[in-house]
C-alpha cells in the first residue's frame, strides 16, 4: 500500500516510505496554495458519506418503484449497444458472446439486443437476460434520464408515465440534498470541508488574489465551511433582502478601509468566489422569473432550481448554468491558474473538455486527487498525462489517499513523525 504522485508518467512517490510519501504530498500541495489564481473543482465525493452518491439515490429510488425501472429501460434501449458491452470487463466469456452476436447480426442499439435475445434461441439465453436485467437496475445517471425525460415531454406534454417518473424523481432527488439548518451540516463532513479552507488561507497571503471554488454539488457544506472561517464570500447573490442572482458579483471585492487614507486600498484577506455550476438546494425561481437565493428553512421543491430538476421554469433555470460554465472557462484561462480537483470522477465530458482545453496553456497547473483505477478518470488521464497534470491517490492504513478528509487531515495537516528522546531511551 502507498500514495502515489502521478507527473507525466512517473510516480514521483516510488521508492519512498510511507512518511517520505506523506511529507512530500503535503510539501507539494501547500507550496501549490500560494498559486496567483487558485482554482478549486470540489465534486460530490466530498460530501459523502451526508450526502449519497448519485448511484446510491438511484438504488433506493429504482428498489421504492418499479415504474422508475420501466422508464429507465426505455431510456437505455435507445444507447449504443456499447454502453452495455463496456460495464462486463469482469464478464470476459459473456462479453464476449454479446460482441459476436452484435457484429453478426448488426445489432446497434440496447434494444437490437435484448430483441434479439428474446427472439432467438441461444444457449446463453438466461445469463443474458440477467445481464441486461442487472445492467438496468444498477444506472445511476440521474441527471441523464431526467434530462431524457424532459426532452420526451416537450413532445408529449401529457405523457402520465413520463410525468410520474419526472415527479418521483425529482422529489426523491431533492429529499436527499440536506436543507438549510439541517444536522447534516454539523458532523464530520462539515468539519472535514472546515478544516480545508481553514488549511488553504494558512497558505495565502495579503496579496493573494481571491480563490474560487466550482462545484456541482447542491448542498450547502461549502458555504457553512466558509463561514466558520470567516471567509468573505459569493454564490452570485448580492447582500440585499431580495438576493436575485447577479453574475457580477464575482467580479467584486472588498477591501479594509480600516486606514482610509491610505494610497492603496487593501482587499480583505480570506475571500472567495462560490460558483455552484448545477444550482442549490437554496436557490428558487421566483414569481418574476429571476432567480433567488432563499434563506428560509421550508422552500416549495417545484421552485428548488437544481440542474435537471426544473421543467416549469426551463428558461428561468437554464440561464445561469451557461454564466457559470463560462466563468469556469474563463477563470481557468487566467495567467498562472492551478486547478485542484476532488471528489470529482470525470463522468461529464462538458466539464472534463473546458478542464482539458486549459492544458495546453504553459502556465496552466493541473491536480487531481483520484482513484486511477475508475474508468472515467483514467481515460482522462491517459490522454493528457504528458501535460502539467498531478494525480494523488493510492490507499494506506486502510485509507484512500484521494478522499477529502484524507486530504485535509493527512496532507494539509501533516506533521513529520519523529521519534521521541523517551521512546529512545526505552529501546536502550
Amino acid at each position: 500500500m502507498s500514495i502515489y504522485h502521478f507527473y507525466q508518467g512517473k510516480d514521483e512517490n516510488e521508492g519512498l516510505d510511507l512518511d517520505q510519501q506523506k511529507q512530500n504530498i503535503s510539501s507539494f500541495i501547500k507550496a501549490q496554495f500560494s498559486a496567483e489564481n487558485l482554482v478549486f473543482f470540489i465534486g460530490s465525493g466530498c460530501s459523502v458519506p451526508a450526502i449519497p452518491l448519485m448511484s446510491q439515490t438511484m438504488k433506493t429510488i429504482i428498489g421504492k418503484y418499479d415504474d422508475i425501472l420501466c422508464v429507465i429501460k426505455k431510456f437505455l434501449d435507445t444507447k449504443n449497444v456499447n454502453l452495455l458491452i463496456n460495464s462486463l470487463d469482469d464478464k470476459e466469456i459473456l462479453k464476449g458472446v454479446i460482441v459476436r452476436l452484435c457484429e453478426s447480426h448488426s445489432l446497434e442499439t440496447i434494444a437490437d439486443l435484448y430483441n434479439h435475445i428474446i427472439q432467438t434461441q441461444l444457449l446463453e439465453k438466461e445469463q443474458l437476460l440477467e445481464i441486461y436485467e442487472n445492467f438496468c437496475s444498477s444506472f445511476s445517471d440521474i441527471e441523464s434520464l431526467l434530462n431524457w425525460i424532459q426532452n420526451g415531454l416537450n413532445f408529449s406534454p401529457n405523457n402520465e408515465q413520463l410525468l410520474n417518473a419526472f415527479k418521483i424523481l425529482k422529489d426523491e432527488f431533492i429529499a436527499s440534498i440536506p436543507k438549510l439548518d439541517s444536522d447534516s451540516y454539523k458532523g464530520d463532513v462539515f468539519q472535514t470541508y472546515a478544516d480545508f479552507y481553514k488549511f488553504v488561507f494558512l497558505n495565502r497571503t495579503e496579496e493573494s488574489s481571491k480563490i474560487s471554488v466550482f462545484t456541482t454539488n447542491y448542498d450547502l457544506f461549502n458555504e457553512y465551511s466558509l463561514e466558520a472561517n470567516n471567509i468573505v464570500y459569493t454564490t452570485g447573490f448580492p447582500s440585499t433582502l431580495a438576493k436575485r442572482f447577479d453574475i457580477n458579483q464575482f467580479k467584486y471585492r472588498l477591501v479594509d478601509d480600516t486606514n482610509r487614507y491610505k494610497d492603496k486600498w487593501q482587499p480583505v484577506f480570506k475571500e472567495a468566489n462560490l460558483y455552484k455550476i448545477h444550482g442549490s438546494i437554496n436557490w428558487i425561481s421566483g414569481e418574476d422569473g429571476f432567480l433567488y437565493q432563499s434563506n428560509s428553512t421550508v422552500t416549495n421543491d417545484d421552485v428548488v432550481v437544481i440542474y435537471p430538476t426544473m421543467l416549469k421554469h426551463k428558461e428561468t433555470a437554464q440561464a445561469p448554468y451557461s454564466e457559470l460554465f463560462r466563468e469556469f472557462s474563463n477563470c481557468l484561462q487566467k495567467k498562472n491558474t492551478t486547478l485542484v480537483v476532488m471528489g470529482y470522477g470525470f463522468p461529464d465530458e462538458h466539464i472534463n473538455t473546458i478542464i482539458s482545453q486549459n492544458l495546453k496553456n504553459q502556465d496552466f497547473n493541473l491536480i487531481i486527487f483520484g482513484n486511477k483505477n475508475e474508468s472515467k478518470l483514467n481515460d482522462f488521464y491517459e490522454e493528457f498525462k504528458n501535460r502539467d497534470l498531478h494525480l494523488i491517490g493510492g490507499q494506506f492504513d486502510n485509507k484512500n489517499a484521494h478522499h477529502f478528509n484524507v486530504i485535509s487531515e493527512e496532507f494539509l495537516n501533516y506533521q513529520k513523525q519523529v521519534l521521541s528522546d523517551v521512546g529512545e531511551d526505552n529501546n536502550e
